[in-house]
């Protein structure tokens, strides 16, 4: 009788081990760039564990580094590097995926890409109507993002030749990346950028540039999302899914959702 129920027990607790907890849940707070391809991934981690993964609305990756960093939060997303300030919050960093920084346009223009140096012209107010790079006889409404912007900083960083302009005048500035996304379809002429996975979800018009698709490798144009925590909370929900997310299983995931992984 008793083997009997040190069997039961043994069933009982390898039961528990193997199914996740009801109401298991991961917060991932933080910056607003590649928050599709995180959702996605949260997503394929769920179905594969139970396991929620609950990506709040844009704090921003100062924000994400300050929750983590004061212990409101276990695990941020963050688009850029921990800064000297922040180095105190003694967090680790993890790299997760290879976001493209893209151009988008009103489909009505006409064209499917862009050379690099028609781009740096365009936002250098030097180029203004469309016909002149092969689209409709019409004027360039150029929209940018603010200075400070992480898909702005991309460009600077990344773009070859972006940094060393100065930005038109006539550009008009979008604050926030659902403000771009709504300039663009509503505003005829129109060019705009920003991260790949909101394009997608927002249906724009998606430009190649010298080219090259953004998912295709040398896409000049980008920006990596990263996983930032305390070493000490990295075990349990946390570990396994900064390890899922990072590894192929994710892949699909990810492509799907407009990212490139890193492996």
């Amino acid at each position: 009788m008793k083997k009997g129920l040190r069997k039961l027990g043994l069933g009982l607790l390898l039961l528990t081990l193997a199914t996740p907890a009801m109401g298991a849940r991961i917060d991932i707070p933080g910056t607003g760039d590649g928050v599709n391809i995180l959702a996605a991934v949260g997503e394929a981690f769920t179905a594969a564990t139970g396991v929620e993964v609950r990506v709040p609305q844009s704090i921003g990756s100062s924000g994400g580094i300050e929750v983590v960093g004061t212990d409101k939060a276990l695990i941020a997303r963050v688009a850029r590097p921990i800064k000297d300030k922040e180095q105190h919050y003694g967090l680790t960093t993890v790299n997760f995926v290879r976001v493209p920084t893209v151009f988008f346009v009103d489909p009505a223009i006409g064209i499917d890409g862009l050379s690099s140096r028609q781009i740096l012209d365009i936002y250098a107010g030097k180029i203004t109507n469309w016909k002149a790079v092969g689209g409709i006889d019409g004027e360039i409404e150029v929209f940018r993002r603010e200075d400070g912007d992480s898909s702005l900083q991309n460009l600077m960083q990344t773009f070859p030749g972006f940094k060393d302009i100065v930005l038109s005048d006539r550009a008009r500035i979008m604050n926030k990346t659902p403000h771009m996304v709504k300039a663009i379809l509503f505003t005829p002429g129109s060019i705009g950028f920003g991260p790949l996975d909101v394009a997608i979800a927002g249906k724009l018009k998606v430009l190649k540039i010298d080219g090259m698709a953004p998912e295709q490798k040398g896409y000049p144009a980008f920006g990596i999302l990263s996983f930032v925590f305390k070493q000490n909370n990295f075990q349990g929900d946390v570990k396994a899914f900064v390890e899922f997310a990072t590894s192929p299983a994710a892949h699909d995931a990810i492509k799907k959702a407009g990212g490139v992984p890193l492996i």
